[in-house]
């Protein structure tokens, strides 16, 4: 798919093979270059998806979500994503800046050279994730659950809710930049 929608939600409910109540569902699809700026919608269901320096900016989805997707290249700023389940995602070289992914289950999922400034994983729970080289600054972990995640190359300036990290894997250089975030969460003041 090419192209640029305009919103999300309405080029949806504009699909008369579209199920709205149940969910939408998208499956074996590449989109290459398309433009989704804007709209909302309830129980978006992705599988076998490559995305390809895309814009997806400022959509918002409650529900759903996805299984076999890659994202390369592109931005999908300001997305929001709340009560997703996400199993085998990559992506690679991706500017999502300010996105929100709460109360989302992540599995084998992995983060590779993305901007994930401002994200947001309140109450989100991760199984097999990895970060590597992510800029993670002003990220939020309020709440966060892991059972396997691991960090590399990562930067978290300003980062809060830390403690959201327990039993994550955080290597050296990773470390030195989340000790001023740690510090802020223990009440410490370093001079």
């Amino acid at each position: 798919m090419r192209g640029t929608i305009e919103d999300l939600g309405a080029a949806v409910a504009d699909d008369p093979e579209a199920d709205v109540l149940g969910g939408i569902r998208i499956e074996s699809a590449v989109l290459a270059s398309t433009r989704v700026l804007g709209g909302e919608l309830a129980g978006l269901h992705l599988r076998d998806i490559l995305v390809d320096q895309a814009v997806l900016a400022g959509i918002v989805i409650d529900g759903g979500g996805g299984t076999r997707v890659e994202i390369t290249g592109g931005r999908i700023s300001g997305a929001v994503w709340i009560r997703g389940e996400f199993h085998d995602v990559v992506l690679d070289g991706v500017r999502a800046d300010d996105v929100t992914l709460r109360s989302c289950t992540l599995g084998r999922a992995r983060f590779s050279r993305c901007d994930l400034s401002r994200l947001d994983l309140t109450g989100s729970r991760l199984d097999h994730v990895r970060f590597e080289e992510c800029d993670l600054t002003e990220a939020v972990f309020t709440d966060v659950t892991i059972r396997a995640a691991s960090f590399r190359g990562c930067r978290f300036d300003g980062a809060v809710g830390v403690t959201g990290l327990t039993n994550a894997e955080v290597d050296a250089d990773s470390l030195l930049t989340l000790t001023g975030p740690m510090a802020a969460a223990l009440g410490i003041s370093v001079v």
